[in-house]
């Protein structure tokens, strides 16, 4: 990718959390960026291509996260609890607005008529990390400290799915949800987060 590729994306991202992805169009990114609307399109001959780009992008950057964590010399156990204390923490305003993306993303992406273009993008790099967390299931059943009479790799990635939209969806909506009586966002992320864990944990 070269770096006008790179400005093109960026941007786009700016652009899209700032306005909506179907507000922005694309001669608001080719002005924003400084390049002809011909330029943009050579790089993105449609906008869905230039929204999945953004899409692949932002999961990228997940990777060298969970593969530092994957790949520490903990237990299977307290490396999955890294994990969940990861995306727990994953809240900085830089952050928070990767995930108000892939929110938007995938909300827009489940709307449309026809499968977006080069969504296999997203698809394979969804499988990515996934298959980067192979690897935890595996010592889990070696170290013990997985249960062993529950199918693993389901439940992993079901625990990290469930973990991770759950505290999405309620650090997102808890400016317009929680009042200062109701229990914050954190404590019930922490909450559920102790109860998936206890799930594997062996009996």
């Amino acid at each position: 990718m070269n770096q006008v590729y790179k400005n093109i994306v960026s941007t786009a991202e700016q652009l899209f959390l700032e306005n909506g992805l179907d507000i922005v169009q694309m001669q608001d990114i080719a002005d924003a960026v400084g390049i002809g609307i011909a330029t943009l399109f050579r790089y993105f001959p449609k906008k869905d291509k230039l929204i999945v780009a953004v899409a692949v992008q932002n999961l990228e950057r997940t990777l060298p996260q969970l593969e530092q964590i994957v790949q520490s010399k903990k237990s299977a156990y307290e490396r999955l609890e890294d994990v969940l204390n990861y995306l727990l923490k994953n809240q900085t305003a830089q952050k928070m607005n990767a995930t108000k993306f892939r929110e938007a993303f995938e909300s827009y992406a489940s709307f449309t008529k026809e499968p977006l273009a080069d969504i296999e993008f997203y698809i394979e790099m969804q499988k990515k990390i996934a298959n980067i967390l192979i690897p935890l299931m595996e010592d889990g059943k070696m170290d013990g400290s997985f249960r062993t009479d529950i199918p693993i790799k389901e439940t992993i990635i079901t625990i990290i799915n469930a973990y991770g939209t759950f505290g999405n969806n309620i650090a997102l909506k808890s400016p317009i949800t929680y009042t200062e009586e109701d229990i914050s966002p954190h404590v019930q992320q922490k909450a559920l987060k102790e109860i998936l864990l206890s799930y594997v944990r062996p009996r």
